[in-house]
């Protein structure tokens, strides 16, 4: 073929198109630098995920059309000057023996694996002058780093304070006399929980509910009758009526339900390679004898599920260790959500005849694209978008319970439901905060009576305050409140939100946002409309203040290997 002109066309359109891409990605760096004086990082990563926010911000930003048709033209150039040269010709004409025609794509494909692989972040030598240690990088290998660590260098291009007043001024504010701290040590923010009557030995299966807005809810006030049996669960639980997510994805919200942390820059934690053998929620328990448990109804090495989960002492109940006949209907993303919650009642029944307490941890999935879900459960059709999804995933929650209710361990048990996002994070402000209001609640009428909380606070308090129902005294690293503490109705209502580039505290009439290249944004912000009024950050340099050092000390907790399990 190649020895053909078919072939040498062929040849020569690949060597343009080859050379469009490393022109378009030499441009493409150069407006990064511009921007961020700095190689691709994981912004840069962040970019594929927000491609039209951040194609609307270039393109309103520089000359796309003579910037394409200049990458383009000198693509063709170079296909065009390859083959007046006799390149392509002699290219085409090569003897090469089928050996070495192998050889030299496996050789070029180790090399560049050895490179991706054998170097490190942490082989670059240290430069005084910042921008001579990002122009000793390359921009490629630059970019491939930052998609495998999924992490943005907090003190390189958040605000910062000295690391010892971020860990102090955090201290202060974490500590309190329901929370105290554990130690005089100023960089250990360890607190001591003390439970306050007979330790209760409560069962505790928690539902992390695929992308339910708290928007589809009544107490938002949806009339479409999408969750009913949620409505009915939240006036019969302890409700979180003013709760936020901490992030737009699944395993933010993981992160925060089980490491009480705010969303540090870049991926969760979960996400990251470091990611593994942590303190969580799930230590109180595995130090009193629970079995802890993840399920999941779909392939738990998606997002390094499995990885988090397990070596945070949890046994994997993805679908990979379920029987064939425990999934009755499926998706690409996994069983349906009664599938899930059946299999949980079957382990949960195990463990009771056992006799031994256990905490699950139960990740849905039917509220999902292509949002498919058995015939006849509910009364709108499967397969026609989101909001058949959210009533059969609400339907499926009432029915666990229903079923539960028949089983003896039930009464023991507490039911933690919590969303782990939204099911939209996109809007037209820099940080809609409308679109991280999810629900949450503690049910079960028999342990807990039923009650709304109306203070602002986040999905990290969610655990915290479980811990505080069952009188459990523990250390913690979190950064958590328990909201039924005595003194908690004193202290003033917050919540952590963020993207992957922006993380913010917000209060009750007020948000700081903190940004890369040390940008700070500080507004009122209206929490019913999510509307933003821009407000001068040196006259809220308090707000600012605790903003950074929360968010700097947990980046600074993470990054110093504290939170590995002891």
């Amino acid at each position: 073929f190649w020895h053909h002109k078919a072939g040498r066309a062929a040849a020569a359109v690949g060597t343009s198109v080859f050379a469009v891409l490393l022109v378009f990605i030499a441009v493409s760096e150069w407006v990064f630098w511009d921007e961020f004086g700095a190689r691709f990082n994981f912004i840069a990563v962040d970019y594929l995920v927000w491609t039209q926010e951040v194609w609307g911000n270039i393109r309103e930003s520089y000359p796309m059309v003579p910037i394409l048709g200049g990458i383009a033209l000198i693509g063709a150039a170079c296909g065009w000057g390859a083959t007046r040269a006799g390149v392509i010709r002699r290219i085409c004409a090569g003897g090469a023996t089928w050996i070495q025609r192998v050889l030299w794509p496996v050789a070029g494909l180790a090399a560049a694996a050895a490179i991706v692989w054998g170097v490190r972040q942490s082989d670059i030598p240290a430069f005084r002058n910042q921008f001579n240690g990002e122009l000793a990088r390359n921009g490629c290998w630059s970019f491939f780093a930052a998609f495998r660590h999924m992490e943005l260098d907090y003190k390189k291009w958040y605000p910062v304070l000295p690391d010892d007043e971020a860990v102090g001024e955090t201290k202060r504010m974490l500590s309190n006399a329901d929370e105290p701290a554990a130690s005089p040590d100023p960089e250990d923010l360890t607190r001591g929980i003390s439970g306050r009557g007979e330790e209760k030995r409560w069962n505790v299966i928690t539902i992390c509910m695929e992308s339910m807005s708290g928007s589809y809810m009544s107490y938002l006030g949806n009339t479409e009758g999408l969750t009913p049996n949620l409505d009915q669960i939240a006036t019969e639980s302890l409700f979180f009526e003013n709760l936020y997510a901490t992030g737009t994805r699944t395993v933010r919200g993981m992160e925060a339900l089980t490491l009480n942390l705010p969303p540090t820059p870049g991926q969760a934690i979960i996400y990251r390679p470091e990611g593994t053998d942590l303190t969580t929620t799930f230590t109180p328990f595995l130090d009193r004898g629970y079995d802890c448990a993840f399920f999941y109804g779909g392939d738990g090495r998606f997002d390094f599920m499995n990885r988090y989960f397990s070596t945070a002492g949890c046994r994997m109940m993805d679908k990979n260790a379920w029987n064939k006949d425990d999934v009755t209907f499926e998706t690409a993303w996994g069983a349906c959500d009664e599938d899930l919650f059946h299999k949980t009642i079957i382990e949960a029944d195990r463990n009771h005849l056992a006799g031994k307490p256990f905490h699950f941890f139960c990740m849905t999935t039917s509220n999902h694209r292509p949002y498919d879900f058995p015939d006849g459960r509910i009364d709108l059709p499967s397969h026609h978008g989101r909001k058949p999804a959210v009533k059969y995933a609400d339907w499926a929650v009432g029915h666990l319970l229903a079923e539960a209710s028949r089983h003896a361990w039930f009464k023991d048990t507490l039911f933690v439901i919590c969303a782990d996002h939204c099911a939209s994070s996109a809007g037209r402000m820099e940080l809609d905060v409308t679109k991280y209001h999810i629900p949450a609640m503690i049910f079960n009428p028999q342990l807990v009576p039923p009650r709304t909380v109306n203070t602002l606070c986040s999905q990290i308090d969610v655990m915290p305050t479980v811990f505080g129902l069952m009188n459990w005294s523990h250390d913690t690293l979190g950064y958590g409140h328990d909201l039924l503490a005595p003194g908690a109705a004193d202290r003033p209502g917050r919540a952590f939100v963020s993207n992957y580039q922006k993380i913010a505290l917000l209060t009750d009439d007020r948000i700081a946002i903190l940004k890369p290249n040390r940008q700070v944004t500080v507004a009122g912000c209206d929490l019913e409309t999510g509307a933003l009024t821009p407000l001068d950050p040196a006259a809220e340099a308090p707000l600012v203040r605790d903003t950074t050092a929360f968010y700097q000390s947990a980046s600074w907790l993470f990054g110093s290997g504290r939170l590995k399990r002891q």
